[in-house]
């Protein structure tokens, strides 16, 4: 099975592709608007290397929290690549991409966080024993001391956005990469397949609450 992922959902847009299992390749850009000016180049530039279009078999995208209007690229990008050939298109939650991504360096309980605006992020801890679920992740949506308060600075913090607060030591910078958005789609293609609807939808959170993501599937 041939896979591409996309991730969009930071100032990092990146694309990769699995093939079989195996991570084959990975490109990305960093910088404002690369998502709307880069995108679909950097698929093209991809698949030259190794694959044509008609042997992929799904589209994977991270599908959020993350920038609203990246996030939008990202998964119109894999609507419409998806549409001519009917193809799936697997929704990755980006917590689950970043861990996996910050699990080939840290090897240890971790908290993630995505800067939403002004002192506020969204924000998960991982556990080194429990690998986040790829069907419903607890996210929570606090200011910066407030995360402070709830894990009292007590393991690693991984971020791709720059967080600089006095309540929060320093914060390791690792974007989510399209490399990982294909290979978790791959260990968990049944699953996401079952949530590749038509009218799928960005993870967008915005309230001051917690959230369980439970995405969209075919028979709810």
């Amino acid at each position: 099975m041939n896979i591409v992922g996309i991730d969009t959902s930071t100032n990092n847009c990146s694309v990769g592709l699995v093939c079989n299992g195996r991570i084959v390749d990975r490109i990305a850009r960093i910088g404002r608007s690369m998502a709307s000016e880069q995108l679909i180049s950097l698929i093209d530039e991809l698949l030259k290397k190794s694959i044509t279009m008609e042997e992929i078999d799904a589209i994977a995208v991270s599908i959020g929290p993350g920038s609203y209007t990246g996030l939008r690229i990202g998964l119109s990008t894999a609507k419409g690549l998806a549409f001519a050939r009917k193809l799936p298109v697997l929704p990755v939650p980006t917590m689950a991409v970043l861990e996996s991504v910050a699990r080939q360096t840290i090897d240890s309980d971790m908290v993630l966080m995505i800067k939403s605006h002004r002192d506020l992020a969204y924000h998960v801890c991982c556990r080194k024993e429990h690998p986040l679920s790829i069907d419903s992740i607890d996210i929570g949506y606090d200011i910066f001391s407030d995360i402070h308060q709830r894990y009292q600075n007590q393991h690693p913090y991984i971020s791709p956005s720059e967080i600089v607060d006095a309540d929060i030591k320093p914060v390791e910078t690792l974007y989510p990469e399209g490399d990982h958005v294909a290979w978790l789609a791959h260990q968990h293609y049944q699953v996401l397949l079952s949530q590749s609807v038509p009218d799928l939808e960005p993870l967008y959170l915005s309230e001051f609450e917690v959230k369980n993501w439970k995405p969209k599937t075919e028979s709810g």
